[in-house]
């Protein structure tokens, strides 16, 4: 089998701008339009690659604390956690907490898609 040439490697640099290039989206209705009893959602998009938006985790330090709604109040029962995902209470009112970081798996690592996952995962505070 031949290698690449320099043209071939053109198309294949033009071909995949273009498709992460493709890949943006922004919001068309307002955070307001898609709540309450009748939320108005925008149809589905369909794309080569999924948008990917993912939130830059960062703890509370100190005495800061969210901001809350109107009538209620943020506590922290916990610190230190390793990327809590999902909480339970018992009817005895003990809290069980999930986390989702797991041991390295290199398996998993591999190639673009292995990049890519590594990457959101660290940026989600995960790993």
């Amino acid at each position: 089998m031949a290698p690449f040439n320099a043209f071939a490697w053109s198309v294949m640099l033009v071909v995949s701008a273009t498709a992460v290039g493709g890949c943006g989206a922004t919001a068309q209705l307002a955070v307001a339009d898609g709540t309450g009893a009748q939320p108005v959602l925008p149809a589905p998009r369909r794309s080569m690659v999924p948008t990917v938006n993912v939130v830059t985790a960062r703890g509370w330090t100190g005495d800061q604390k969210p901001t809350s709604a109107e009538g209620t109040t943020v506590t922290a029962f916990a610190r230190g956690l390793d990327h809590p995902r999902w909480l339970h209470v018992l009817p005895n009112g003990d809290v069980l907490v999930a986390e989702a970081n797991a041991p390295p798996r290199p398996q998993y690592a591999r190639g673009i898609k292995g990049w890519f996952l590594k990457r959101y995962q660290k940026k989600a505070g995960g790993g």
